[in-house]
């Protein structure tokens, strides 16, 4: 997403010849159609058509520059129709007044935003208005497609002052609004915990396996060396065979160094040449002129050892610097897999809070490296702006854009304390709790309605097996007026009356249970029904009709 402001004034450069030619003036907005067509470079004069680059001649819109195809870009607006009427309107958007068809005034036209693919416009920023943000007095408007522009005012549906209302997001929302949408967000949540503890467990697990592996490895190399080079040292010694014994100690200490370290010490024993001359007396002391000398005979590796030479040293030397190396790759290693860990903890402890900024409002622009605007100041958080916001790596940016903290909302607890104590996650418990006496809830009410349905269902089960039975007693209304009397059978009336005078439930426990004993003449009404057969003299029987003529 961009805006309009951003643009202009950028200068446009050709992809063939890679030259600067024009600069942007200005925006054309289809308001039918709410979409950026393109972009007015010259203006029209006396004996001159305005200059224009259709939008599908742009190849990119970056952060300095705006890349067209070639020269050829720039066109006569006459040439597009479609741009020549939009100019010849002259419709100016700045500053007009945005109100709902309700009345309702959002604020002034400041400037607006739009997808730099498609051209289609997103929104517009305003200033002031009834959701102005109290520090710098602007908010965002949702592009509605029925925007209707009149000479002072532009009209939006009241749909969109609704858009235009925080809510809060995330599991504390869901609370606020009903308790089955708790119930599915925190399990939800949960679930995305425990799938983000399980994974850092094992990335934890692995890099710990891995530097380990490393730490084993180095340590065994380190030994394997250590052992190799006294061995060789053991064998050539107890070999005693002067080449090997000169090339062992050339090998270990320099030459060099050699020289430097006999200048000045007492010999041992005494130091013969190749021939069995004596070239140094034991306890004499050697010159330079003498270990020049040794060096000329070849033997300067047996002078060094005659005056007490150290042929470890530099093992040991060597030894500790391999060592310090192999610390220091180690040290490395596990610095770098607990720098990557952190980050694999603080992406996904972003990803599950990035949920809790939706319905809130954008205190400042969130952009991207390049200086795309994932979400504008004053805009309501959406799945899409959320959705951008993950495309782009700046969950944490939108989350601190909505004022919230993601180290206190989840990293606290989802990275830190992961690292620290091995994953202990709290929260979890918390949520845990909270889901549970929001089932408590549900389930208590759904129980209540269930035993509700039951009692009506008892109650409406009771009147029916009443109805036409005799009562066992007299019942009364709390005005002592007779409802029925004692063998009266209970009517349709009679159970009206009871309820309405609160006395149902007596009339219900006084019904008579036992069959009665009436004969077949009691049983019958006192006239025939409407619907029977009428007996006539003849002993024929017909049903009674009636005529409709």
């Amino acid at each position: 997403m961009l805006k309009g402001s951003d643009v202009i004034d950028k200068v446009v450069v050709t992809y063939d010849t890679g030259k600067k030619i024009v600069r942007i003036i200005d925006l054309i907005f289809d308001r039918e159609r709410n979409q950026l067509l393109g972009f007015l470079v010259a203006e029209k004069g006396l004996f001159r058509d305005a200059k224009v680059i259709p939008l599908q001649e742009v190849q990119a819109i970056g952060s300095d520059a705006i890349v067209v195809n070639s020269k050829k870009s720039v066109v006569n607006a006459h040439r597009v129709p479609v741009i020549k009427e939009i100019l010849h309107q002259n419709i100016v958007l700045r500053k007009k007044r945005i109100l709902t068809t309700e009345g309702l005034d959002l604020g002034g036209l400041v400037d607006l935003f739009f997808d730099e693919h498609s051209g289609l416009v997103e929104g517009y920023e305003v200033s002031g208005g009834v959701f102005a943000d109290a520090y710098s007095g602007r908010s965002f408007v949702p592009a509605s497609e029925a925007l209707k522009i009149g000479d002072d005012v532009a009209f939006v549906p009241p749909e969109t002052a609704q858009l235009m209302e925080e809510q809060v997001g995330g599991i504390r929302g869901a609370v606020q609004a009903t308790g089955d949408r708790l119930q599915d967000s925190a399990q939800t949540t949960n679930r995305r915990l425990q799938t983000a503890a399980q994974t850092v467990n094992e990335q934890l697990q692995s890099s710990v396996e891995k530097v380990n592996r490393g730490l084993q490895s180095a340590s065994q190399n380190a030994g394997e060396q250590l052992q190799a080079a006294t061995d060789a040292t053991g064998s050539k010694l107890q070999d005693f065979n002067r080449d090997a014994t000169a090339s062992l100690t050339n090998n270990l200490v320099d030459p060099a160094e050699q020289k430097v370290y006999v200048i000045g010490k007492c010999v041992e024993r005494d130091v013969l040449s190749p021939d069995g001359n004596v070239l140094l007396l034991k306890g004499q002391v050697v010159t330079l002129v003498n270990a020049e000398a040794a060096d000329r005979l070849g033997i300067l590796d047996e002078l060094y050892r005659a005056t007490g030479g150290s042929l470890t040293a530099n093992i040991s030397r060597n030894l500790q610097a391999a060592t310090e190396s192999v610390g220091n790759r180690i040290g490395s290693v596990t610095h770098s897999s607990a720098l990557s860990l952190r980050h694999s903890v603080d992406f996904l402890a972003a990803n599950v809070a990035i949920q809790q900024a939706r319905g809130r409002r954008v205190l400042r622009t969130v952009r991207t490296d390049d200086g795309l605007i994932i979400a504008a100041s004053g805009q309501i958080v959406t799945e899409s702006l959320v959705d951008r916001a993950q495309i782009y790596a700046k969950e944490t940016e939108l989350l601190n854009a909505v004022g919230l903290n993601l180290a206190t909302a989840v990293r606290s607890t989802a990275s830190d304390r992961w690292l620290e104590n091995k994953v202990q996650l709290d929260d979890r418990v918390s949520i845990a709790q909270e889901n549970l006496n929001t089932f408590w809830q549900a389930l208590k009410a759904k129980a209540e309605k269930l035993q509700g349905r039951s009692r009506r269902a008892m109650k409406n089960q009771r009147i029916e097996q009443a109805l036409g039975r005799p009562v066992t007693r007299v019942i009364l209304d709390p005005e002592d007026n007779v409802i029925l009397n004692v063998g009266e059978l209970i009517t349709h009336r009679a159970v009206s009356q009871a309820e309405t005078s609160g006395v149902l439930n007596i009339l219900l426990s006084s019904v008579y249970s036992k069959e009665p004993q009436i004969s077949d003449k009691e049983l019958r009404a006192s006239e025939h029904g409407t619907a029977a057969l009428v007996h006539h003299g003849n002993g024929r029987s017909q049903l009674e009709s009636k005529s409709f003529l």
